[in-house]
């Protein structure tokens, strides 16, 4: 039988990784224009949280960073089958957009979420229940998507922290953003009409 990957994950020596699990930090894999049009792919169909987690993580990057995020339902047989489901790449996807797969699977409880920056994929733990670490959580594994690494919480508080369920996106999330691809043209043209 094959097992989730975040539940292959939790059976490693990983205890450095409690929260999130990547290897972003190492700056190589799959990032994606945080400015451009971003399609955030349901693998399943969502339960109720589920749907509220994924709608209010891209309402924060939306909202913050003048991001272009959009969540569609993508048809995958294998999540069904309780298999590892197969990374689902941008290429494979016929949109006109680049989608970002994200799937919720078992995985213990440490582990909150997973970028897969090889597969450009997401996965986040199923068992997490209630919207606001989830919210959080995905925002998180979206962060990295875009090419943000782990914040230690020493250094400031911030949606990048490892194991982060709390903190939401700050200022300085956003700033750490536009070094990576600059402001949106959305934000600044927010910035134009407001006369800064």
């Amino acid at each position: 039988m094959k097992r989730p990957v975040l539940a292959l994950l939790s059976l490693l020596s990983l205890s450095h990784l409690v929260g999130c699990a990547d290897d972003t930090a190492s700056g190589t894999g799959l990032t994606f224009d945080a400015c451009a049009p971003l399609d955030i792919g349901l693998v399943a169909a969502p339960t109720g949280v589920q749907a509220q987690g994924v709608t209010d993580a891209l309402s924060m990057w939306n909202q913050a960073a003048a991001t272009a995020l959009v969540s569609t339902t993508v048809a995958d047989p294998i999540a069904s089958t309780g298999d590892v489901p197969t990374p689902i790449s941008t290429a494979q996807v016929s949109t006109a957009m680049p989608r970002v797969p994200l799937v919720f699977q078992v995985a213990a409880p440490p582990f909150h979420g997973l970028y897969d920056n090889q597969a450009g994929q997401i996965f986040i733990n199923q068992d997490l229940s209630t919207v606001d670490p989830l919210r959080i959580t995905i925002a998180h594994e979206i962060g990295h998507a875009f090419g943000l690494v782990h914040i230690s919480p020493d250094v400031r508080p911030s949606l990048m922290n490892p194991g982060n369920t709390t903190v939401g996106i700050t200022p300085d999330d956003v700033a750490a953003l536009a070094a990576i691809w600059g402001r949106c043209a959305q934000a600044r043209m927010l910035e134009i009409d407001a006369g800064n």
